[in-house]
């Protein structure tokens, strides 16, 4: 009467969830997480901005661990901060515009102790308004670049 080899196949229930689907969004969620950990491997455009005052405060610090993360900052070609060591806590430094468009590039000497360089920046206008806010996982001798455009605000009669 009772034998293994004459078992009922019982059919399932309609109510048992099955999830036979791959989620679509899992490989992107590995090359993101890839690039994270290996760094952009091209200058990073991070936008165009319009300012009305001719002076710009750049705020950096390493957001991940103080490692000897290195940056140099360049405005139209020309090298106006040689050196920022990144640390734990915000830098901050003043950058003088031209009127009209000023290409400024933060550039990643090197990746400290462990790869890539991890930086927070902030931009502000020089009343102490945000202009931008990210962070940059960039290999050595790449980019952050921002297009910043000083207009003159308006006379008032």
């Amino acid at each position: 009467r009772y034998s293994i080899l004459n078992k009922n196949n019982q059919k399932s229930s309609v109510l048992e969830q099955k999830n036979d689907f791959k989620n679509p969004g899992e490989e992107y969620k590995k090359k993101l997480n890839k690039e994270i950990a290996e760094g952009s491997k091209v200058d990073v455009f991070f936008g165009k901005f319009v300012v009305n005052t001719p002076t710009l405060i750049l705020k950096t610090r390493d957001y991940m661990d103080p490692d000897g993360d290195k940056v140099r900052v360049i405005l139209d070609d020309v090298v106006v901060i040689l050196v920022i060591e990144l640390e734990s806590s915000f830098k901050t430094h003043t950058i003088d515009l031209k009127e009209g468009d000023n290409l400024l590039d933060i550039l990643a000497l090197n990746q400290g102790l462990s790869g890539p360089n991890t930086a927070t920046f902030a931009l502000y206008d020089d009343n102490g308004n945000l202009i931008t806010t990210n962070d940059w996982n960039l290999n050595t001798g790449l980019a952050a670049k921002f297009l910043i455009e000083y207009k003159k605000p308006l006379e008032k009669k």
